[in-house]
């Protein structure tokens, strides 16, 4: 009994969610096999997530912070002032390499566990 009910529920919550996806818009459209099909309209936010965003950046900021917490501040903040005088690449890379207040608080969290 407890099989047919989790079978059921799942149904339920796929018609629940095909539901909402097509109250949001649809089109409909003719199968090749003549079926009148609707589909939901997909919509920005149905295509990125604020964690696919924040993850990225998250990795950049840990990065950051390892290679502070290795070369230490004086030694990384010359490497940056070495690739502001590149080219327009290097340049580029230095802008978001310098140094921000999120990545010396991470840099000195890192120290502290890496010893």
């Amino acid at each position: 009994m407890t099989n047919k009910q989790d079978m059921f529920d799942e149904r339920y919550r796929r018609v629940l969610k095909r539901h909402r996806q097509l109250s949001r818009g649809y089109v409909t459209r003719l199968g090749k096999n003549g079926v009148i099909d609707h589909y939901p309209i997909g919509h920005l936010r149905d295509a990125f997530s604020l964690k696919a965003l924040l993850l990225p950046i998250g990795i950049l900021f840990f990065l950051k912070a390892c290679m502070v917490t290795v070369l230490g501040q004086d030694a990384y903040s010359a490497q940056v002032a070495l690739l502001r005088e590149g080219s327009l690449l290097e340049q580029f890379g230095a802008f978001f390499l310098q140094m921000d207040p999120i990545t010396w608080p991470m840099a000195q969290m890192l120290g502290a566990v890496i010893g």
